[in-house]
């Protein structure tokens, strides 16, 4: 298992994709958009259609907080961060990696306003930001990038919390991606529905809670 960094969820939201995938799919499409959320918005069934091909692989309604991701590979043994207490998991993702072999993940804002850079196979992008009322520099991720294996894998999806909280609540949180190289069908547009998924850690928490 490995921390590839903490990404800011700016725009509610994560999307995971091999942007060699997505960009072949785009031209077969004749997609020639640049601000994907507004394309996705107004073609909703384009949108659709994409997670259910499994070009992409959308993360909802997210609080926009900076997480650290962690992905592991093949493990059989369950391991969860020493720092971290399990929420929640949805087994059984598919995801496919293309030639490229690497995955990005990228917040709702990076699909948005990087449009031609996910087309030219950018997806890194990192700022300097002033923060807080002394304005200190701190490094925003919007996205960041994961090289591994082409080929098709089952994801399972972990939503962890810090087990002794932080001053500043968005940096509480975090996500443990397990990747098992293997086929499975592709059924993300159902699992990966509001309805049947809450992503976001802390309303996945309170419904869990609640349903008591």
């Amino acid at each position: 298992m490995k921390n590839i960094g903490d990404l800011s969820a700016d725009g509610y939201g994560i999307m995971i994709f091999s942007p060699y995938i997505f960009n072949e799919y785009l031209k077969l499409k004749k997609c020639r958009a640049k601000k994907f959320l507004s394309y996705f918005d107004k073609n909703k069934e384009f949108f659709y259609q994409t997670i259910k091909d499994g070009k992409i692989l959308p993360l909802y309604q997210l609080a926009s907080f900076e997480y650290d991701l962690f992905v592991s590979m093949d493990e059989e043994k369950e391991d969860i961060p020493k720092e971290y207490l399990k929420v929640y998991e949805y087994k059984g993702f598919f995801i496919e990696v293309g030639i490229d072999e690497k995955l990005c993940f990228a917040n709702f804002d990076f699909m948005e306003y990087e449009g031609e850079s996910i087309k030219k196979g950018i997806t890194k992008k990192s700022e300097l930001i002033p923060t807080g009322a002394e304005e200190i520099l701190e490094n925003y991720n919007s996205a960041l990038e994961l090289e591994i294996e082409k080929g098709k894998y089952a994801l399972d999806i972990i939503g962890l919390k810090r087990k002794n909280k932080l001053e500043r609540e968005s940096k509480n949180f975090a996500y443990l991606f397990r990747f098992t190289k293997k086929t499975i069908a592709n059924e993300n547009f159902i699992k990966a529905d509001n309805d049947t998924c809450t992503f976001d850690i802390i309303q996945n928490e309170k419904t869990t809670t609640n349903n008591v």
